[in-house]
């Protein structure tokens, strides 16, 4: 698509109100300061006595020269204190600590005092931290190394969180340097006594059952991510390039107000359908091809994770079909399966059975136990502030968790069944919350079944509309 030509089409414009990305979402009311301090308070209830923690924001991500990567916060720290921005820190402690003039706080962030200064944008500065209502104590970030060493004095215990990346490697030795373990090795050494710990599990307890709030916000991601799939596949038609599926979708995030993708988009077709995390996304689209469209809007740190699987030319073939069906039948089962009590390896097993069988009686496969030659990931995970979030594999299932549901069956060229199987690769994937008797589907504003995606694929979406008209 050229995207200069068509956002300067004065047809394209004559659409915009009722065309474009299928509607407007309204921004997340977000997560409310009392909020914040109530996941604080629950995290220093689980620690143990006599006890500090510390998280430390994200450094800004370098990519070339003098450039930056879009900053994005480190998921604990934002889950703690809603703060997106670095040169941060927040302090815990179950005993309290002494503050530079003398007050004394079981909590405290650590902040730039600079506001209106960062050539990148206003920062909020120690006034504008105190604005948000969400903390007690906000210190100048200068302090920070004398609180703490107060801070540990007599203490038993120090839960430390390394922000990543946690392992360095020596360009010339290739000899690794993992921060977490010298960082508590040199701790341990000027703290006697003291146990250095990682307290990613005490907050992943806290971060897999999620609020009002975070759902409200799920919700505006995954309903985005919805969106740009029904752009996708009304768009969707031979002779594009997957990147311009990519750049219908991206857009429709940013117009729903999305700030980010919540990872990269994987549009994978023909034998790119069969490449489990392929993001090249540069191959032009055959007919007779299928599309996986594997994809996350992101707001305000949650990501949604949704996938399609369309046929570019508008309809299924026969084998394509079939393959589909299977998948649908899985997925199905795996809806049934999904309550409280269950887990994710349950989730996987229902999916091994349905496809095994369904590959067996397609001649695809002779021995139902090697359904992992097709079938070859885990069919769920966790979704929140990661895309692939907090939450055990044998955890039992409970109210209030977001997961996925994402069978899929992959058969790459050259592989031991019939070739008119290959290249085919197909995923179906929606976002479930589960409640106290099973599970609610989230995206199913996403078409999903065959003849309601080959009824959509019949009209026109943003990819292909007229343009320099």
């Amino acid at each position: 698509m050229n995207r200069s030509r068509f956002l300067s089409s004065p047809f394209t414009f004559a659409l915009l109100t009722g065309l474009l990305c299928a509607g407007t979402l309204i921004a997340s009311e977000g997560i409310p300061a009392s909020e914040y301090r109530q996941r604080r308070d629950s995290l220093l209830a689980n620690m143990e006595p006599h006890s500090v923690a510390v998280f430390r924001a994200n450094d800004p991500d370098h990519r070339s020269n003098d450039v930056n990567y879009r900053y994005r916060q480190e998921s604990n720290f934002l889950y703690l204190t809603g703060v997106n921005e670095p040169n941060a820190t927040l302090l815990l402690s179950t005993d309290g600590v002494t503050l530079p003039g003398g007050a004394t706080a079981r909590e405290v962030l650590f902040i730039d005092p600079g506001r209106g200064n960062d050539v990148n944008g206003e920062t909020l500065g120690l006034e504008g931290a105190k604005a948000l209502g969400a903390f007690d104590h906000v210190v100048d970030r200068k302090e920070f190394q004398g609180v703490f060493d107060s801070a540990l004095t007599g203490r038993s215990v120090l839960y430390l969180l390394t922000p990543a990346p946690d392992v360095l490697l020596n360009p010339y030795t290739g000899s690794r340097l993992i921060q977490s373990r010298e960082t508590k090795k040199a701790l341990e050494q000027r703290y006697p006594g003291l146990s250095v710990k990682n307290p990613a599990s005490l907050v992943s307890d806290l971060r897999v059952i999620k609020s009002s709030a975070e759902m409200r916000i799920l919700r505006n991601a995954i309903d985005a991510t919805a969106v740009g799939h029904i752009e996708a596949m009304k768009s969707c038609e031979p002779g594009m390039f997957e990147y311009e599926l990519q750049a219908v979708v991206e857009y429709c995030f940013a117009r729903s107000g999305a700030e980010y993708q919540g990872f990269p988009s994987i549009i994978g077709s023909g034998p790119n359908s069969c490449i489990l995390h392929y993001e090249e996304n540069r191959r032009k689209m055959e007919s007779g091809d299928v599309v996986v469209l594997d994809i996350g809007a992101e707001f305000q740190g949650y990501s949604a994770d949704v996938t399609r699987t369309l046929p570019v030319s508008g309809t299924f073939n026969p084998e394509q079909g079939q393959l589909y069906d299977l998948v649908y039948q899985a997925q199905e089962a795996i809806f049934r399966a999904v309550k409280p009590g269950a887990n994710l390896r349950d989730l996987t097993s229902v999916s091994n059975e349905v496809i095994g069988d369904g590959l067996v009686a397609l001649g695809i496969l002779e021995d139902k136990g090697k359904v992992r030659l097709y079938s070859r990931h885990g069919v769920s995970h966790f979704l929140g502030l990661d895309v692939h979030d907090v939450g055990g594999f044998n955890a039992d299932l409970k109210p209030g968790m977001v997961l996925t549901v994402e069978p899929g069956i992959y058969i790459p060229a050259g592989s031991d069944c019939d070739e008119k199987f290959w290249n085919i690769g197909i995923r179906i994937e929606d976002d479930v919350l589960v409640t106290s008797d099973g599970c609610q589907v989230l995206s199913s504003r996403a078409p999903r079944s065959r003849s309601a995606i080959e009824t959509l694929m019949k009209g026109k979406g943003i990819g292909n509309l007229p343009v320099g008209k």
